[in-house]
């Protein structure tokens, strides 16, 4: 386990809303670090996240719209946000009323602070 990923999903983990987040290998598709609510399949959402990540990412360079910086995914329970950064991810799994502006304004600095 990475020391600064933790201490950066540490201080993710106390924004109102957050409930977990976890850095994720995008090529692999696993956690590399995760800090969830007991609730949530780190492993399972992990390799969710990724999917959708690389997809969408191949999608955005095809379309000539540059590299994917963040995709969000709204479900009945709530809202995944990842945010790319480089060979990782940032997954943020956020409450269905949360403040979702400030969780990606996190999430975009968080990611921008990774080693």
């Amino acid at each position: 386990m990475s020391d600064p990923l933790a201490a950066a999903l540490d201080r993710l983990s106390r924004v109102p809303g957050v409930r977990g987040a976890l850095v994720v290998d995008v090529a692999a598709g696993v956690p590399v670090v995760a800090e969830v609510e007991a609730e949530v399949d780190p492993a399972a959402l992990a390799a969710l996240a990724a999917s959708v990540f690389r997809q969408t990412d191949r999608a955005t360079e095809a379309a000539e719209f540059g590299r994917l910086r963040t995709v969000q995914l709204e479900a009945r329970a709530g809202h995944v946000i990842v945010a790319g950064a480089g060979d990782l991810a940032l997954v943020v799994v956020a409450a269905e009323d949360a403040q979702l502006g400030l969780i990606r304004l996190e999430a975009h600095r968080t990611v921008e602070a990774f080693p």
